[in-house]
């Protein structure tokens, strides 16, 4: 079965990281390869008039910061899944890059094996973000109250735990509902439970604790690819 082409650009200011990524994608089968270029303003216009379906962002891009660069694309193309890849794997930028809109933060020393596997989860609609190794030590607002909320966080149960990752992956409360097995009234209520003790106020908030904390990679969704989240990003060439 032919599976079904993922339009790509691919934008990275390092001149032979960006070949070696070249020569990946070009010889991933379901990727198409659209742009590539080396500065953040490129990546932006040639997303603007093409709209692909991903943009893999250099976290350093050149010209455009990145995060600026993120938040332009989808502007102008939301169906655009920005991909941030970062060769220093910090949780900070991790978290700059979600709230800038990034669906996904890949570590460039882990695509060269899984970059086509991790384009096609994304391209359906989930979010990677992979976890830093300063994770336990990156404050949120201040360092007793980081601690406190991961403590919290990891108190949970298995069961709330999938509700957790589900929900920072990007799935809705009727996803994440089908995904435990039951109603998406009962989804909600135990998402107020959890954010009451943590003192955040809405999912964006809860998801990054959830990223800082270090359970997004702990326990995957079993939701067919199918049934994934309809989150737009970018990426670029």
């Amino acid at each position: 079965m032919t599976l079904p082409q993922i339009r790509v650009h691919l934008a990275d200011s390092d001149y032979f990281l960006r070949l070696g990524l070249e020569s990946l994608l070009t010889a991933t089968p379901d990727v198409c390869l659209e742009e590539v270029t080396s500065n953040g303003n490129d990546a932006i216009q040639l997303a603007k008039q093409e709209k692909p379906d991903v943009v893999l962002m250099e976290s350093t891009i050149n010209n455009v910061c990145s995060m600026e660069a993120t938040r332009r694309i989808i502007l102008a193309s939301p169906n655009t899944k920005v991909v941030m890849l970062s060769s220093v794997h910090d949780l900070e930028t991790m978290t700059r890059a979600h709230s800038a809109g990034a669906c996904s933060y890949l570590s460039k020393s882990s695509v060269s094996t899984d970059l086509g596997a991790a384009l096609r989860m994304i391209n359906a609609g989930n979010m990677i973000f992979s976890k830093p190794a300063d994770a336990e030590r990156f404050p949120l607002n201040t360092v007793s109250n980081y601690e406190l909320q991961s403590q919290l966080l990891r108190q949970t149960s298995p069961r709330d735990r999938r509700l957790l990752n589900s929900l920072a992956r990007g799935y809705t409360n009727t996803q994440i509902a089908s995904l435990l097995h039951v109603s998406e009234g009962t989804v909600k209520a135990q998402l107020a439970k959890i954010m009451e003790p943590l003192n955040v106020k809405n999912r964006v908030q809860l998801a990054v604790l959830v990223v800082q904390a270090g359970l997004l990679e702990e326990i995957r969704p079993t939701i067919p690819l199918t049934a994934g989240p309809k989150r737009q990003s970018m990426h670029r060439a």
